[in-house]
């Protein structure tokens, strides 16, 4: 009788704390639907110029979670924030400096700022405001294009509670004009990567091309052209809409990979990664395929053939923004990075070849890279090249008059596109 006692009294206990638990969840709902609090609507709003010599502008939205019967203020500031952020996206953005920028509230002109922080004001019945920010034409000296700039802006005061989506990351879409080099038919670059680096068993390989006529065929139907050649990467062969991956000797309809993006008169940045045997390749930063290829590395020492030389293997074509990591890149940075110059300090970026007329053909990166200049050596363009009797070495003497460079190229563009 006394254990059916206890056994009576705990359900009862438990019924009556399940409705009091019921009873204090209702009562937090209804809190929450209540409760009046301001946040941003995005996080991310993106800057585009029309021309590098015009301003760009965006805006954003600030929103109040519950209409009010009377006025609320918000002020917004630009604040430093990017060193988390950076950690927590692989990122690298810098805080663009207040002296280039203009906050403004759309519908009321007479409330702008140049000094990085705006407060505005929401009226009673008005759940949000738009922010306008019109960044000012950068020059290119001052602001780098491979550092990525931004203008990190949060809301740091408010006359109600501030909820924690109180950020928003102003990016830059910065058109840049640049020269290009057309590398002629018979001619290639290679890279000797210093011996102070850091191998690695996982890495990121770059280039952006643009294949001037034609994907040579050296027999008028079979095309013979390679891209990074070296032990960190199986042979490959590029042709019009696809890419060729070896896997050993034989060649396999699997070895393919399509992309549309592959097309003469058309810029294409490929980019291989490589960790745990997956081999992934990206085209334009969309990812094609991904390949197992085992027992791939960058080491230090090692040279990588950027393309080849060979006069029947190759064809004239524009190259630009070579570059190595010895780490993975997000796809984000893929993205991030698909036509702006590097940042010479990114971390793990190991070889760098802007490729523009003012560097020529210097590695840029933090190590003491070797460039080489590669000939065929057959004055035809025609027939089976295989063998080092077809290729060599050469002074930059003599591969730099063979070099057309383009200035005033214009990105981001499909195609050769020039800006004045």
């Amino acid at each position: 009788m006394k254990n059916t006692i206890i056994k009576l009294a705990s359900v009862a206990l438990l019924l009556g704390l399940t409705a009091c638990q019921e009873k204090l969840d209702n009562d937090n709902n209804n809190s929450l639907e209540n409760l009046s609090a301001v946040y941003m609507n995005d996080s991310n709003a993106s800057v585009s110029f029309a021309k590098s010599t015009e301003s760009g502008s965006t805006k954003f939205e600030v929103r109040m979670s519950n209409l009010r019967d009377r006025k609320e203020t918000i002020t917004i500031a630009a604040t430093d924030f990017f060193a988390e952020y950076n950690e927590k996206n692989t990122t690298t953005y810098k805080m663009l400096p207040a002296s280039e920028y203009e906050l403004y509230e759309e519908g009321n002109t007479a409330n702008k700022s140049t000094n990085g922080t705006l407060s505005i004001t929401l009226k009673p019945g008005q759940a949000s405001v738009q922010v306008g920010v019109k960044v000012r034409p950068l020059n290119e000296d001052t602001y780098p294009m491979g550092i990525k700039y931004a203008i990190p802006l949060r809301i740091v005061s408010s006359s109600l509670p501030i909820l924690s989506n109180k950020d928003v990351v102003v990016t830059l879409s910065r058109p840049f004009k640049t020269s290009v080099a057309l590398i002629k038919q018979g001619y290639a670059l290679g890279v000797k990567i210093a011996d102070n680096i850091k191998g690695s068993d996982e890495f990121t390989i770059q280039g952006m091309f643009l294949f001037k006529n034609e994907f040579h065929a050296y027999n008028n139907i079979n095309v013979n052209m390679s891209l990074f050649q070296g032990e960190m990467l199986p042979y490959t062969r590029i042709d019009a809409g696809k890419i060729q991956v070896k896997n050993g000797g034989g060649d396999s309809p699997d070895d393919w990979a399509y992309s549309d993006d592959i097309a003469i008169e058309k810029w294409v940045q490929i980019t291989f990664t490589y960790k745990d045997s997956f081999l992934k390749l990206y085209i334009n930063g969309k990812l094609i395929k991904t390949y197992q290829r085992p027992s791939l590395k960058v080491s230090p020492g090692m040279r990588i053939n950027i393309e080849n030389a060979q006069t029947s293997y190759t064809t004239d074509r524009y190259l630009r923004e070579f570059r190595v990591w010895n780490r993975v890149l997000t796809d984000a940075e893929i993205v991030d990075g698909l036509y702006l110059p590097a940042d010479p300090d990114n971390k793990g970026l190991v070889v760098y070849l802007p490729i523009n007329k003012k560097e020529g053909f210097k590695d840029m990166s933090k190590y003491n890279n070797t460039t080489i200049y590669r000939k065929g050596t057959s004055n035809s363009p025609y027939g089976v090249q295989d063998g080092d009797n077809y290729v060599k070495d050469i002074e930059e003497g003599i591969f730099t008059p063979t070099v057309e460079w383009k200035e005033n190229i214009k990105f981001p563009a499909v195609g050769l596109e020039t800006e004045e």
